[in-house]
């Protein structure tokens, strides 16, 4: 920070009462910090809502419902149940073909017929019978006399065996696993083979006895081959339980979930248009899909409100907790503090339209235009408070919402924070583009080797724009927070002190001893700032300015002065009155000529209230020799304050020592250092310095500087021949 003038309002200064002034002073900074925090809920709402609205089949919708993020639309239970089934039931069967079948069952079958024929040898009708009930071939007394006849049984046998051969070959399926072929095709491995054979060139159990018995007449002979072909078949079809079941499985599983997708800004029902079962369906899953993610439907949701109000409330406090412990030179200022909060405002509306335009907003925030217009109204070390927090608060709103963004944010902030350090000329500011974006550019790389997911080089650029644009918006917006916060820069000052302003320029003019004695104080005072950290740019700003009023009467001051001294002829009171003057004036035409109030400060302050000792002696010995009361000391005294800041008490300093030294008869070292120590001691002695806020150490780094620049400037010249004459001291 530069300097600032000292107008104090309502809401600024220290209070010096509890009640009700220390109460309205922090009231107005919560008030404050508080409309921040609301206007941040109103820019970013954390849950904004979505009104829906009731719909049925068949109605007419009364607007556009639009979605505000993509979403799945899921298939009812049934639907999903019928498409999952139909899946299932499409797969193609497999079935091992037994080669084996055919010979297992012709000898069954031919074990059974020499059972019959031992047994109707043996025991006639009654034998058959024992042989059938024990084969589990329920026949009936007729069917059994058929087996009687051995002709005819050997004929049966003869239809048997010729059935079984002819057919068993082409494949027959197990019982039961026909009914659960509903595709045109079956799989059959057959020899270590796949093949794909259509479904009618392979028998179910009903399809073998239709071929076996297709020519045949009806009646009981053919119903009893019936019987033994069923007891005796053998199918050569097997299922691949566990292989079907599987496939069936993988099948059902394959089937989407979802009906469709509905992208983002799609409509999902229009105006006027009528509200049909897809229509519902989709409105069904907007509503869960919102609901699923936090956001209220058809309602208001104050509690999110409310918690991002209280959570941008506390990070905005902490940083007022630290401006209130740590820069007690901002926080009493409402007026520095107003400017934090336009400060925020700007960053928060520049991000607000970034986070439209830029797919990774976090390299394009106006963050290098906080720390710019920071860094140089106060200094880096706010800008770095102040990014860390932004930065925060950026990534606990809801497009921010990423640990990334908050870092690569707060390395651009920091580096321009660290860059903005030593500002002076407007070429620097592209320095301060270069490192900007070169930790832009490091912070991005890594949080793209970690796996963020954006497009790097489109990043980079928005990086790049960003930090030029706002770098440059923060250098032209400088001049507006100067005028709030009443700070003047150092780019400010640095015009100020040209010495071709108006009122330099008439000073050089109208007084140059005057101009001749301000270069002196003004290159001590730069020094000696320099030398004690304080502000060397305001230093000689405020000495370029210190003794402007001197122009009223220039040739009042020993400086101006050729011949005689115009005092001689005046009363002591009107010399004081004259030389306290220049002062006043000085103050005068300073604001007139619309000079910042930090550079009047130095007008007002360089003599403080000391007394206009010389004039003042006169005035006491004239008193006495004329016999009246000792003159009003008042009168005397310049009209002060004492300094206030450091610079003010330096410039001080140095104007006593330079014009003390000035009229050292014999200035050695030695003379000009017990000059500069009775100086400095005298103003300690008439507490001057009080409140300036100069340490011991600051008044030995100044003293030792003054004594190096005035050995410099006052020392023994060599008494060259040539100019003897001109140089010699004249006699008497």
């Amino acid at each position: 920070m530069s300097g600032r003038g000292r107008r104090r309002g309502l809401f600024s200064g220290t209070p010096v009462r509890p009640w009700p002034d220390a109460a309205v002073h922090h009231a107005v900074r919560w008030l404050l910090l508080l409309s921040l925090a609301g206007g941040l809920v109103l820019l970013y709402p954390p849950d904004p809502g979505v009104f829906i609205g009731r719909h049925e089949l068949g109605t007419v919708a009364d607007r556009d419902i639009i979605a505000v993020s993509g979403f799945d639309v899921p298939k009812d239970a049934e639907q999903l149940r019928q498409e999952r089934s139909a899946a299932a039931s499409s797969v193609i069967p497999t079935f091992n073909f037994d080669g084996s079948a055919r010979a297992a069952a012709l000898e069954s079958l031919a074990g059974f017929f020499m059972r019959l024929d031992s047994a109707a040898t043996a025991a006639g009708v009654a034998g058959i019978a024992s042989v059938l009930s024990a084969a589990g071939i329920e026949a009936s007394p007729e069917q059994t006399e058929v087996l009687v006849d051995r002709s005819r049984a050997t004929a049966l046998y003869e239809s048997a065996t010729e059935a079984i051969g002819r057919l068993l070959d082409q494949g027959v399926m197990a019982p039961g696993a026909a009914s659960e072929v509903t595709t045109d095709s079956i799989r059959v491995l057959r020899s270590g083979q796949e093949m794909l054979v259509p479904r009618t060139s392979v028998l179910s159990g009903r399809e073998f006895y239709e071929a076996a018995l297709a020519g045949r007449e009806e009646g009981s002979e053919t119903d009893l081959l019936r019987l033994i072909l069923a007891r005796y078949l053998v199918a050569s079809l097997a299922p691949d339980t566990a292989r079907n079941a599987r496939e069936r499985a993988v099948a059902r599983d394959s089937v989407a979930v979802t009906a469709g997708r509905v992208l983002q800004g799609e409509a999902i029902v229009r105006a006027n248009d009528q509200v049909g079962p897809a229509e519902l369906q989709k409105l069904d899953a907007y509503r869960n899909h919102l609901r699923a993610n936090g956001i209220s439907v058809d309602e208001s949701n104050l509690g999110a409100a409310f918690g991002a109000l209280i959570l941008n409330a506390v990070m905005l406090s902490i940083f007022g907790v630290l401006l209130f412990f740590f820069r007690p030179d901002i926080y009493p200022e409402f007026r520095d503090l107003v400017a934090l909060a336009v400060i925020a405002v700007i960053y928060f509306s520049g991000a607000f339209f970034v986070a439209g335009a830029a797919a990774f907003p976090g390299a394009a925030l106006p963050t290098v235009f906080v720390t710019v217009v920071l860094a140089v109204m106060w200094d880096g070390r706010l800008a770095l408070l102040t990014v860390l927090v932004l930065s925060a608060l950026t990534a606990a709103q809801e497009p921010f919402a990423s640990v990334d963004t908050f870092l690569v944010a707060l390395a651009g902030g920091a580096a321009a924070a660290l860059a903005v350090r030593g500002y002076r000329r407007l070429s620097q500011i592209w320095r301060i583009i270069a490192i900007t974006f070169g930790a832009y550019a490091l912070a991005l790389a890594a949080v793209s080797l970690k796996g963020a997911e954006f497009e790097f080089a489109t990043t980079l650029a928005w990086a790049l724009a960003g930090t030029v644009i706002w770098a440059i918006l923060g250098i032209g917006f400088l001049p507006v927070f100067e005028w709030l916060t009443g700070i003047t820069t150092d780019q400010t000052l640095a015009g100020l002190a040209d010495p071709n302003r108006p009122l330099i320029k008439r000073l050089a003019a109208e007084a140059p001893g005057t101009w001749a004695h301000t270069i002196q104080v003004a290159n001590l005072a730069e020094s000696g700032a320099d030398d004690i950290g304080a502000n060397p740019t305001l230093c000689r700003a405020g000495a370029y300015y210190h003794d402007v009023g001197k122009m009223v009467h220039p040739e009042f001051f020993i400086e101006n002065q050729s011949g005689d001294n115009p005092h001689d002829a005046l009363d002591p009171e009107a010399s004081a009155a004259i030389v306290r003057g220049h002062v006043v004036e000085g103050v005068r035409m300073a604001r007139r000529e619309k000079v910042p109030a930090v550079l009047i400060d130095f007008i007002s302050e360089h003599h403080g209230d000391q007394t206009i000792g010389f004039f003042l002696q006169q005035a006491v010995d004239k008193a006495e020799k004329e016999g009246r009361e000792p003159p009003d000391p008042a009168k005397f005294r310049y009209p002060g304050p004492r300094p206030r800041t450091r610079e003010t008490a330096i410039l001080m300093l140095a104007d006593s020592v330079e014009s003390a030294a000035r009229a050292l008869k014999d200035p050695t070292p030695r003379r000009i250092s017990r000059l500069i120590d009775e100086i400095f001691a005298t103003k300690l002695e008439r507490k001057q310095l009080n409140r300036a806020g100069l340490t011991l150490r600051d008044l030995a780094l100044l003293k030792r500087r003054f004594r190096r620049i005035l050995g410099g400037i006052h020392h023994r010249r060599i008494d060259y021949p040539g100019t003897r004459h001109l140089t010699a001291k004249s006699t008497p």
